[in-house]
């Protein structure tokens, strides 16, 4: 029994220091807690460490795109170029207001008596139709009028020359006229410039040398001067009309034409006038000849032209005792193109006397031409098979 109770009392001491240490384990384990409670926070420790592995971690932000972004030089450009601008007769650079004023068209004698003629070489484009009795009458068209020299002889106006000068806009330069054409003038609101029945001061004037040496018919002349004081005095709109439509298509390009040989163009208009345009192949142009001679100015200046047209048109007449005729220039017709030693055949067509002719091929398609002075002759569609392209002179 006594060694019983001994064993129980070993028992009781060993767990005895079993709870004492569990105890102690416990209040270790309760100190510590509170210790880490008290840890501020960014101190150290593993409260802070987790702290800073679950915030946002820091950027760097660049301050401006300049600074990030390589620099670049802008390419240089180059300015753009100047526009050009055209005469609208000729198709040569000019000015940007030589380009947009109307031309100036003037009447001249062109009757063998009143030869030579002053500053007929200056003109751009040259009409030459039939008046009356079988002689021609030319109608000179001028851009920069305003330096032209003396020109002349200035002779009376028809009808039909009216529709040639709106052809082109222009401002119609004359000494008299036939009653037709004085009725048409005013009633088609042409501007016009007449020596004989208007006072324009400063303008129209007559020829000293030409008083001394022929009829005082073939005397009357004007200068660029002379022109520009007529517009002034007369307050005419100076501009193209903005809806003009230029019946020149000009190509900056040289064109040659595949057509048949064209080396000296003869034209009878009629017995009287039987002039003709020989082919210059080292400068590319056409000389014009009448009464068999070259048709030089009083400076002895030949006429040439890098184009000629021939528009063939329905002549009438003779219609009075003067004998003097219509030509029909409105609704459509055939005509010839030639540049260059060839000749192509095209067409035309007017709407209206004051309408601008419209010039095409024969499939329709605008007529190009090449830059230059033009010789236009409206010839009578009746006589058409007397043209000769190679006439042997």
């Amino acid at each position: 029994m006594a060694n019983g109770k001994k064993m129980s009392s070993s028992t009781k001491i060993i767990a005895l220091i079993l709870t004492i240490l569990a105890l102690t384990a416990v209040v270790a384990g309760i100190a510590r807690f509170n210790k880490d409670k008290d840890v501020p926070t960014g101190a150290g420790g593993e409260q802070n460490t987790i702290s800073e592995t679950t915030s946002s971690p820091e950027t760097s932000t660049p301050e401006t795109a300049e600074e990030t972004e390589p620099e670049t030089t802008a390419p240089e450009t180059e300015p753009p170029a100047p526009p050009k601008y055209y005469n609208p007769l000729t198709g040569i650079e000019c000015s940007e207001e030589i380009s947009k004023q109307r031309p100036v068209g003037i009447m001249i004698n062109n009757i063998q008596q009143a030869l030579p003629q002053e500053g007929i070489t200056y003109g751009d484009v040259i009409y030459e139709c039939l008046a009356e009795g079988g002689i021609t009458r030319l109608f000179m068209l001028i851009q920069d009028y305003a330096n032209a020299p003396k020109t002349g002889s200035v002779r009376s106006a028809r009808d039909y020359y009216l529709d040639f000068a709106q052809n082109h806009n222009a401002l119609f330069f004359h000494a008299g006229g036939s009653d037709k054409a004085y009725s048409e003038i005013p009633a088609r609101g042409i501007d016009n410039f007449d020596g004989v029945r208007m006072n324009i001061p400063n303008s129209f004037y007559r020829d000293q040398w030409r008083l001394n040496n022929m009829a005082y018919e073939h005397t009357m002349v004007i200068t660029g001067e002379g022109m520009v004081n007529a517009i002034n005095y007369r307050k005419v709109q100076t501009q193209l009309k903005e809806d003009f439509v230029n019946p020149f298509n000009f190509s900056q390009e040289k064109i040659t034409l595949e057509g048949n040989e064209a080396n000296c163009v003869y034209l009878p208009f009629s017995y009287y006038q039987m002039p003709y345009l020989k082919y210059n192949a080292s400068t590319d142009t056409y000389l014009r000849w009448q009464y068999n001679k070259p048709h030089t100015d009083k400076d002895g200046n030949q006429l040439e032209f890098t184009n000629i047209l021939v528009l063939f048109c329905y002549h009438t007449g003779a219609l009075d005792d003067k004998g003097r005729i219509e030509v029909t220039t409105t609704g459509e017709g055939e005509g010839y193109y030639i540049n260059g030693g060839k000749y192509i055949n095209i067409k035309y067509s007017k709407a209206t006397v004051d309408s601008p002719v419209v010039l095409t091929n024969t499939d329709g398609s605008p007529l190009e031409m090449n830059v230059g002075k033009t010789y236009i002759a409206i010839f009578n569609s009746a006589n058409k098979a007397t043209i000769n392209m190679n006439y042997n002179k």
